[in-house]
């Protein structure tokens, strides 16, 4: 957030937060509980969950903040909230985008159509609300997945008749609440997640401890650093876990570009790729990636993000020639 809409967003804050300047301070100051008074009444809040409600009023999200007797609640156009433990933890935008998305909410778990999560990022509503895995038929096959995040992909090819899901995410939070995603949707017996980083070379690699859960997506072990040791494994190490490698799915925030230049021979073992790219993170050009694929698959790209270029980021679909 830059500086001068930092300001704007805590200038417009005076109309939902009585103490909307102390507020402002004690987040600026790097606070990780901030005190807000609402309708004379004081709470405290995560730093995650005051910086949701300002930025989204601001941005006109939610329609404001109110007190039911010791309770705080969030009026939204879509429904109004009461300020739970979940939603004080993760902050409010996840659970926003998921009402937006057609989820339910109850006891700090949404579910659509008997799919269920208690941790959700960006993700989880572009596999099975955006459908971006659709046109893929994993029934019966086996599925390495790497950048599992909340384990939303992995749920989504078990949920999709996968015979066996392995899974592998560096991030070690995120890596526990995948299992926890995982449990809640009985899947336990079909999926198995691997808390590491992939490389064409094993080693170890230091990652934050504890990353927020929405933004979680983002992260790329290019650029890591934190206090969490994790392992760094290979493809090799990977499959060692399945039966017959049939679909790879890469979305690691610019690894790609390692593993598949450097490791290709465990890469062109799959009949199906589909690789999320990062250009823009790693660096190097698309176009590396489809010219050493090309001697064993057909490759066809596809934009992710309307906003960014398809050439900086951008979905490959593989298909092994036969």
């Amino acid at each position: 957030m830059n500086l001068t809409r930092k300001v704007k967003v805590f200038l417009k804050s005076r109309e939902i937060i009585d103490n909307w300047l102390s507020s402002a301070l004690e987040y600026m100051r790097g606070k990780e509980n901030i005190r807000i008074k609402v309708s004379g009444k004081e709470f405290v809040v995560s730093r995650w969950f005051y910086s949701d409600i300002v930025n989204m009023f601001y941005d006109k999200e939610l329609q404001g903040l109110i007190t039911e007797g010791d309770k705080l609640i969030i009026k939204t156009k879509i429904q109004d909230f009461q300020v739970d433990d979940i939603i004080n933890e993760k902050g409010f935008r996840f659970l926003y985008e998921a009402l937006k998305h057609g989820w339910k909410y109850k006891d700090g778990i949404i579910e659509k159509e008997g799919v269920y999560f208690k941790y959700v990022s960006y993700s989880v509503f572009e596999i099975f609300d955006e459908h971006i895995y659709d046109n893929i038929d994993v029934y019966g096959r086996d599925v390495v997945d790497i950048g599992a995040n909340v384990g939303d992909s992995s749920i989504y090819f078990a949920l999709k008749g996968a015979r066996k899901v392995v899974g592998v995410e560096p991030l070690p939070n995120v890596y526990a609440q995948a299992i926890e995603n995982v449990k809640l949707n009985h899947l336990e017996g079909k999926i198995f997640l691997i808390n590491a980083a992939l490389g064409s070379k094993s080693g170890k690699i230091k990652v934050p401890c504890n990353t927020p859960t929405f933004t979680s997506v983002g992260f790329s072990t290019l650029k890591s650093n934190g206090k969490c040791e994790v392992p760094i494994i290979t493809l090799s190490d990977v499959m060692k876990q399945i039966s017959e490698p049939y679909l790879l799915k890469m979305d690691c925030e610019g690894c790609e570009f390692d593993v598949i230049l450097n490791d290709y021979e465990h890469v062109r073992m799959f009949e199906k790729l589909i690789i999320e790219h990062h250009a823009n993170i790693a660096g190097i050009e698309y176009r590396k990636l489809v010219d050493k694929l090309s001697s064993d698959f057909h490759c066809e790209l596809t934009s992710v993000v309307s906003s960014i270029p398809k050439e900086e980021q951008g979905l490959l679909w593989c298909h092994k020639i036969k």
